[in-house]
């Protein structure tokens, strides 16, 4: 089943809700009274299908996580072979996502703040290597993620469903119960509704 604008916009709505419910559509306004911040999250593109910012950038520009890329390789084996970089956090390995980038507009800052340095936690050469080759060859496998021992991962349904392709995504959403059924007339009582819209 192909992704309507519809699904897209059902899809978009639950994700704006659960976000704004963990605090990140208020959160920086809280900590930040009387400051502009704009809101960037990971899922929002450009009129060009770009996305609004790279986030793995964002991670490393950060400090949070480092940026692993092709040129972080001595002597690197690949040639002329692109070789997409992938961030590792030192706690979580990759398992993480950067969801959402805030801008505090019109601020300006002091000498006394200095640009973290990304944690290496993946330093030498034959890890960087094999972190690279797993994230661009074998990404399906999810190995790339544990080049570092993570605190945590996934749970088994959030690999079901980055696993899936796309299009069958929203499939699984209903049948978890995230989704009405195209079937189902949603009962505004139940416990799937409240899932559904993020209100209960």
């Amino acid at each position: 089943m192909a992704a309507s604008t519809e699904n897209v916009e059902s899809v978009t709505g639950l994700l704006e809700d659960c976000i704004s419910k963990h605090g990140f559509e208020v959160y920086p306004l809280k900590c930040f009274p009387g400051q502009k911040v704009d809101v960037r999250y990971d899922y929002e593109l450009l009129p060009s299908r770009k996305p609004k910012f790279l986030a793995q950038t964002a991670a490393h520009v950060s400090g949070a996580a480092f940026y692993y890329q092709k040129s972080d390789v001595t002597d690197q084996p690949w040639g002329l072979k692109k070789m997409f970089g992938v961030c590792v956090h030192p706690r979580f390995g990759g398992w993480f996502a950067i969801r959402a980038l805030l801008v505090f507009e019109g601020m300006t800052v002091g000498s006394e703040l200095v640009q973290p340095v990304p944690p290496d936690c993946v330093p030498s050469r034959e890890g960087r290597i094999k972190l690279l080759e797993a994230f661009n060859l074998h990404w399906q496998d999810w190995s790339y993620r544990n080049i570092v021992s993570p605190v945590s991962t996934y749970s088994q349904k959030q690999m079901d469903y980055f696993s899936a392709k796309p299009a069958q995504r929203f499939t699984l959403l209903r049948t978890w119960g995230f989704l009405p059924r195209d079937d189902d007339q949603p009962d505004p009582c139940s416990d799937t509704q409240t899932q559904v819209t993020g209100h209960s």
